[in-house]
């Protein structure tokens, strides 16, 4: 027995287990239906995704398409959409370029989805309106046997923290799992190749060319050659899952599928793996967003880079940062250094220069030392107004371009050194410091 026939073994669903998810598909079908009609709106359910595709794990989400007819008004089809949603599911309203609905039904993750019934791939479509194209080219085109294939690349993707284009994980759809498997013919073959990728690579089926994309990994959509279905791909996923590529067909092993869980480190472990970097990280903690993770990521990425874009300005050097969210949300920076001497050089215009009289002018009484020349250019010595990071961040945190639901927070924390070594801090702190691949725990 191989490594992957025993992963397949574990991941694979029985018979049984098949037909109890297409048992609940036909039920939820009848009761959108049931729902549409009390509403005196014409659906039609169809099931995308995995489950359509025969590509799923075991315990897999289901994907529930209401399908309506081009001619209905837009407005029309969202609100009877997310009506019918609500009935069934009782769920979560969700937002992508059409809202849904999100519930949980008999034990399974169910998305019901409203989108209009394109007949024609040259239409103009949104992404659920796309999805039905990718459901019947995937079940007209993968080969028999690729099915398996499939389903070990999408566990491997798991395993290594690559799976999903959602925001949390900027990494591989299961649609790109399936081309993938599909182009290259098996998983070990997607890996062969994976391997060798390199950032501004680009892919495609025979015989379905497309544009060009700008992304760091390209795979044209074969329903729509206009589209990159692995735009959602960020450099880092990328490159961590070349690098998975390669240790896992230097030495195979089950934790590529099922790593251990990281476990969060005590504050002994973690002054110690540290060492004197603890002293210049800061975090800026504020409650957990109630919106979901598409959503929230971007805004916790924009307020990452408006912090350490401050932190540049003020010429701190930044080393590293993470994100983390738990029961609080922990965005870290970790710098060169925390503090910085109290004067510093600032530099002026060329002595040749038009602006220099008006330099003079100001830095004659503003500068802590004459204005002199070095190199063909005016300089001063000046003070800084924050000599110490995490004083910088939390004077100016309010008023700097934070996501827009992250700056409606009331509550924010600014915290470094010794006083993040709380247990508050340590699943964040284990996070940014724990380099270790999932593989490798």
């Amino acid at each position: 027995m191989t490594i992957e026939s025993d992963v397949l073994k574990s991941i694979r669903p029985t018979a049984a287990q098949d037909k109890k998810v297409m048992d609940i598909v036909e039920e939820l079908a009848e009761m959108a239906v049931d729902e549409a009609k009390k509403l005196k709106v014409h659906i039609e359910p169809m099931l995308v995704g995995s489950v359509a595709k025969g590509t799923h794990l075991k315990d897999p989400d289901i994907d529930l398409f209401m399908l309506f007819s081009e001619s209905t008004p837009m407005e029309q089809l969202k609100e009877a959409g997310l009506e019918i949603g609500r009935k069934v599911l009782g769920g979560r309203e969700h937002y992508a370029q059409h809202p849904y609905v999100r519930g949980t039904y008999k034990g399974f993750q169910v998305d019901l989805v409203p989108c209009f019934r394109i007949r024609d791939t040259r239409a103009k479509m949104s992404a659920v309106d796309r999805t039905p194209f990718h459901t019947e080219f995937v079940k007209k085109n993968l080969k028999k046997g690729m099915a398996d294939e499939v389903r070990l690349l999408k566990r491997f993707m798991k395993g290594i923290e690559c799976y999903g284009a959602e925001a949390k994980v900027q990494g591989f759809s299961g649609y790109l799992c399936e081309l993938l498997v599909m182009r290259f013919g098996s998983f070990r073959a997607v890996l062969g190749s994976g391997k060798d990728w390199k950032v501004g690579d680009a892919l495609e089926l025979p015989g379905f060319p497309g544009s060009e994309f700008p992304e760091p990994l390209t795979f044209i959509d074969p329903v729509d050659s206009k589209r990159n279905v692995a735009s959602a791909v960020a450099p880092e996923t990328m490159l961590r899952f070349i690098l998975a590529s390669r240790e896992y067909i230097a030495n195979p092993s089950v934790k590529f599928f099922f790593p251990a869980e990281r476990v969060a480190w005590d504050s002994g472990r973690i002054r110690k793996v540290a060492g004197k970097r603890i002293q210049d990280i800061l975090s800026v903690t504020f409650p957990k967003l109630d919106l979901i993770d598409d959503v929230v990521y971007p805004q916790l990425r924009k307020s990452l880079v408006a912090i350490t874009s401050l932190l540049d300005r003020a010429e701190f050097e930044v080393e590293k940062t993470s994100i983390h969210v738990d029961g609080v949300t922990h965005l870290l920076v970790e710098l060169v250094s925390m503090s910085l001497p109290k004067s510093r050089k600032h530099r002026g215009p060329p002595v040749n220069s038009e602006n220099v009289n008006e330099f003079l002018a100001k830095w004659n009484t503003l500068g802590i030392s004459a204005p002199y020349i070095e190199s063909g250019r005016w300089y001063v010595m000046t003070e800084r107004e924050y000599e110490r990071a995490d004083a910088l961040v939390k004077a100016k945190l309010d008023a700097m371009p934070l996501g827009k639901d992250v700056m409606k927070q009331k509550s924010f924390e600014v915290e470094s050194a010794d006083a993040l070594l709380t247990n508050k801090h340590l699943a964040a702190l284990t996070h940014h410091f724990d380099d270790r691949m999932p593989w490798q725990r």
